[in-house]
């Protein structure tokens, strides 16, 4: 037996704003709430983030609450999310700088932490060039 996550929330004092950024980090459209907004993700759509009213996350520090894998590389989705309004907080390597495999700990406008993982195929060609070494 597994679990599927269904679904994130998190606390903003503005929630249109902080979802806007979420929308477009997810690329997916943004719906309104009972006591915030909605954004859905995910493959079929069936998972979601809200973002309720509420004080945020403030006195978390630098404690990621999500973890949210590339598609593309792990780069290029950092620039993107950056260029959106996100701010990059500390990148990690696993194992070796040069396999070019690690997360970066990421917060969005209103400071949550998140972390980018790399993406799948980076994971696969890590793999083979371990395989080699």
């Amino acid at each position: 037996m597994s679990v599927s996550l269904r679904a994130v929330v998190v606390e903003s004092p503005d929630p249109v704003s902080l979802g806007a950024f979420w929308s477009a980090a997810l690329g997916s459209s943004i719906d309104p709430g009972s006591d915030g907004v909605v954004i859905r993700f995910g493959q079929h759509r069936e998972q979601f983030l809200y973002i309720t009213e509420g004080a945020g996350f403030e006195h978390r520090k630098h404690a990621p609450f999500m973890q949210v894998a590339a598609e593309t590389t792990l780069d290029e989705e950092v620039d993107r999310l950056v260029s959106l309004g996100a701010v990059v907080i500390e990148k990690k390597w696993n194992v070796h700088p040069e396999l070019n495999v690690g997360s970066v700990l990421i917060a969005d406008p209103e400071g949550n932490c998140f972390e980018v993982l790399s993406s799948d195929d980076e994971i696969q060609a890590a793999e083979r060039m371990l395989e080699s070494w």
